[in-house]
């Protein structure tokens, strides 16, 4: 089927990191025999101009909604297959990423760290769009875009993630639709556990996904100037230089020192995104994104 890969971000200060992030997607797109296309800051202007001024709170937002009108596009030009890739995700194991499906859609399903207790990990499992596919005979972008629509025309406040990860999870408690699986996600804590090879962190996270990865988003939204995360050694930071040696390690041996945490034991039952305790990790989360844009206002 002919399927065609997108990609945006800007074209001026791009961190090495990031670029090698783009090379790994589009190196895997020519493997694939997938065609390719990348967007520029341009990209937003996808945005309907009378959304524009809420949904540029959060630049979260603006690819959001971007990614889905782009889509949609691609679709209508031809194409039977759109995927979208964050630009901050590497793909490591080009050769093993593949992507059976071929009618209608599918968004990530993502195991995420949301605390440590007691020196244990305590995984959260959630939805996001870091890659998403579409098929030509989907059904999801015009209701997708009608809801994102609505919830930006409403006076409810805004978190970077309210039409992406928070939005997709309701979505996918409420309807069962596919799920990539071999992609995963590394956060500035999980990223330091893999390079110090933490195997009390590495394998019950490793248990939890129903397959091996062989892509991973390194959250460019969680970078900043600060510890990368609450209990971080002092000095470490998930920067430039360490980055690149994250990319290189799992690039070098196609993320067999990720995978090999991996048991496929797990076997997801049908209610594993609708447990309590996801519930209420999810109203915490909410709760404190509410606050937050309080403070603000």
């Amino acid at each position: 089927m002919r399927t065609v890969v997108y990609q945006s971000f800007r074209t001026r200060d791009v961190p090495s990191w990031i670029q090698a992030c783009l090379d790994s997607v589009r190196g895997w797109a020519d493997a694939q025999g997938f065609e390719y296309t990348f967007y520029d800051d341009r990209f937003f202007d996808l945005v309907p101009r009378e959304l524009y001024p809420r949904a540029s709170a959060h630049k979260c937002i603006l690819a959001d909604y971007a990614r889905l009108v782009a889509a949609k596009n691609l679709l209508a030009e031809g194409y039977d297959r759109a995927i979208w890739l964050d630009a901050d995700a590497l793909v490591f194991a080009p050769e093993k990423l593949t992507l059976p499906l071929s009618h209608g859609y599918a968004f990530c399903r993502e195991v995420w760290l949301d605390r440590v207790v007691f020196g244990r990990p305590q995984f959260k499992l959630t939805v996001n769009n870091a890659m998403s596919v579409f098929c030509s005979d989907q059904t999801i972008i015009d209701f997708y875009l009608h809801a994102a629509d609505e919830i930006l025309r409403s006076s409810k406040p805004l978190a970077p993630v309210s039409i992406g990860t928070e939005f997709l999870l309701k979505l996918r408690r409420a309807h069962p639709f596919p799920l990539v699986t071999n992609v995963g996600i590394l956060g500035p804590e999980m990223a330091y556990r893999y390079l110090q090879n933490e195997g009390s962190f590495l394998r019950p996270y490793l248990d939890f996904q129903t397959s091996a990865v062989y892509a991973a988003n390194l959250c460019l939204s969680h970078q900043s100037g600060g510890p990368a995360f609450k209990g971080a050694p002092a000095g470490w930071k998930l920067d430039e230089p360490t980055l690149l040696g994250l990319i290189r390690r799992l690039q070098q041996d196609e993320g067999a020192s990720l995978n090999q945490w991996f048991s496929g034991s797990y076997v997801a039952p049908a209610d594993e995104f609708d447990r309590p305790i996801s519930r209420y990790i999810g109203m915490r989360h909410a709760l404190r994104d509410v606050a937050r844009a309080a403070r603000k206002s």
